[in-house]
């Protein structure tokens, strides 16, 4: 089994063997030898960011966020094109491809230099991802690569593939429950004083927080000094049946403020008021909201989290209508 552990962190490490073998004793003199020489051959394996456990594939529809070392295989059902963004440290980009096996699909997130993983692969070709799991804005599972993850053409075949649901059904708010993805027709009106800006990996655009030094931690690149913005705008909608909190990320909350998120956080960096920017969303004006209802665990109520804000098309509105009375 040690040598077994050598050879693995060996090859993965780039270290020969005699020099592991020396983490491992100075492991063990750390920890008084109370531990065998395989305990230590794992710590230090981990030390080096090296998984020597033994990774079982999972089923697709078994990924839940929070998951770490993942394995799945899937087919490519959607790859979407590369998005190019700036920020005030330089460029980045990102794509999302969706995958499916037997089971059902999830989303994979690809940054910067994560999407060379992606060359010579195309649409409805197989792949194999290694990775972790994080929650998207609608609670769904977002796998990621991160730093010690990977993404690989497979030559498995999926003959069947199951994929999420995402057509919105229309509902009144009065009728909304958790989960499903649904589509509400409402107006704004109110929309909250709070905080609208957010600190955000500058390399990969996931959320980070101060720790207790008040550095700004990413898990997958470190401590970050000059944090990107992440938008957030939330505020109640009210259909006529009843009213509802209804919050707004990023693509979305810039659709509502007519500007993005650095054009936003330039003008709020100017005056100093926040509802300068908040004044910008069309209180009282009519859209369509898709996402998905989701309870509050704080205050034990539904709210609506939107994946897509649109105005209304009077055109497609009546064209519904009149097939309904049919």
């Amino acid at each position: 089994m040690l040598n077994e552990l050598l050879k693995k962190i060996s090859s993965e490490s780039g270290l020969d063997e005699r020099e592991v073998m020396d983490k491992i004793e100075e492991k063990r003199a750390e920890l008084s030898d109370l531990i065998s020489e395989e305990g230590a051959a794992y710590i230090v394996a981990k030390e080096l960011g090296i998984s020597v456990v033994k990774q079982e594939r999972l089923d697709i529809a078994h990924v839940i966020p929070g998951m770490q070392n993942v394995d799945v295989v899937g087919k490519i059902t959607r790859l979407s094109p590369i998005r190019e963004f700036s920020t005030e440290r330089g460029s980045g980009k990102v794509t999302n491809v969706t995958i499916a096996d037997e089971t059902g699909s999830v989303r994979l997130s690809l940054w910067n230099d994560e999407i060379k993983s992606l060359e010579g692969i195309e649409a409805s070709d197989t792949i194999r991802v290694k990775g972790y799991v994080k929650e998207d804005n609608l609670g769904n599972p977002e796998i990621r690569i991160g730093r010690y993850g990977s993404l690989a053409k497979s030559d498995e075949t999926i003959a069947t593939i199951k994929q999420s649901r995402r057509a919105a059904e229309r509902t009144l708010i009065r009728e909304l429950t958790e989960g499903g993805y649904k589509e509400i027709r409402a107006p704004l009106i109110q929309i909250f004083e709070s905080n609208v800006f957010y600190e955000v990996c500058n390399q990969c655009r996931s959320r980070i927080k101060p720790d207790e030094n008040e550095d700004f931690i990413c898990p997958d690149h470190g401590i970050i000094e000059n944090p990107d913005y992440g938008l957030i705008v939330s505020g109640i909608a009210d259909d006529g049946t009843e009213s509802i909190r209804i919050v707004f990320f990023n693509e979305q909350a810039e659709k509502l403020l007519g500007m993005t998120t650095k054009e936003a956080k330039k003008l709020f960096d100017k005056k100093k008021k926040l509802d300068v920017v908040l004044s910008l969303v069309p209180l009282g004006k009519e859209f369509v909201f898709e996402g998905r209802a989701r309870r509050n665990q704080l205050f034990d109520r539904l709210e609506f989290i939107a994946s897509d804000v649109k105005p209304v098309d009077v055109k497609q509105e009546i064209e519904t209508m009149l097939c309904e009375s049919e």
